[in-house]
């Protein structure tokens, strides 16, 4: 196909040489007009063939856009099917990913839960067998018992031990002894941690079928930092040197054991209370 610049090249000239033809034979009226006749016909024709070229340039362009926007259909299409794969793909990760994770932790609690459990059965007293069989026991004597067991460790750390009980008689069930372990590891860490002309206030009660005893101290408190592992296995706080860190443990371990619930209160140089609930008969 001959380009824009090439037809007017050409058609430059055909003019010229139609002028010259019309110069040189000006004086010969006829052979002007059958020169004219001869320059029209052949501009038609030209012009028909430009036409014809055109219409056929036109048309490749037309073809070429059409395959042009097939492709970019085509390719789009690609694209936008990937993409959905792979945004498919992406939340499918995330679903498993999730549902992983939430296996994980739940794993981890199952372990943490076996291992708590080694660790208290190992620090509970050996005679701990509970059953639905155990006795109903008074709860107030037996903690007065281990009251008595302490008084000269009291007596001679000048600690004033009081203690509040309700008029009607609160049963627990469990053994005995290890009602008194509960207790004596409650006393003797009082005894040891509170200053000299302390007091010790033990109150007894039954709320609906829970037996509440809260022994409070006047000491210095325990620092929040502190409070949140005083339960804790090993944990000896900043006093390491009066005890190996199983007292309280022990006492947690066996209000678990008896299905109870142990938790501290303290303030700074106000003293300690350390409240119980286990299921009253």
């Amino acid at each position: 196909m001959k380009t824009n610049t090439q037809k007017l090249l050409l058609a430059v000239l055909f003019t010229l040489f139609i002028v010259e033809m019309i110069s040189f034979y000006q004086s010969q009226i006829w052979i002007m007009f059958i020169i004219f006749v001869i320059f029209s016909m052949c501009a038609m024709q030209y012009a028909r063939a430009c036409r014809e070229e055109s219409e056929e340039e036109l048309e490749d362009e037309k073809e070429n856009s059409q395959d042009l926007q097939a492709k970019y259909s085509d390719l789009k299409g690609r694209n936008d099917r990937m993409k959905s794969e792979f945004e498919n793909q992406v939340e499918l990760n995330e679903r498993k990913l999730e549902a992983s994770t939430e296996e994980i932790a739940a794993l981890n609690s199952q372990l943490n839960s076996a291992m708590r459990f080694d660790a208290l059965k190992a620090i509970l007293p050996a005679q701990a067998q509970f059953n639905k069989d155990m006795d109903a026991i008074s709860l107030v004597p037996v903690i007065r018992s281990v009251i008595r067991d302490y008084h000269q460790a009291i007596k001679e750390a000048g600690i004033v031990v009081q203690i509040s009980e309700p008029d009607e008689i609160i049963y627990v069930r469990a053994e005995e002894e290890i009602i008194r372990r509960l207790f004596s590891n409650i006393i003797d860490n009082a005894v040891k941690f509170i200053d000299r002309d302390g007091k010790i206030i033990i109150t007894v009660s039954q709320v609906d079928d829970e037996a509440i005893v809260v022994v409070r101290d006047n000491g210095i408190g325990i620092s929040e930092s502190q409070l949140n592992h005083i339960f804790d296995i090993n944990y000896q706080g900043d006093n390491s040197t009066l005890g190996n860190g199983l007292g309280l443990a022990q006492v947690k371990a066996i209000v678990d054991y008896l299905g109870g619930k142990i938790y501290a209160r303290s303030t700074q140089n106000d003293g300690t209370g350390i409240f119980i609930h286990l299921q009253a008969e």
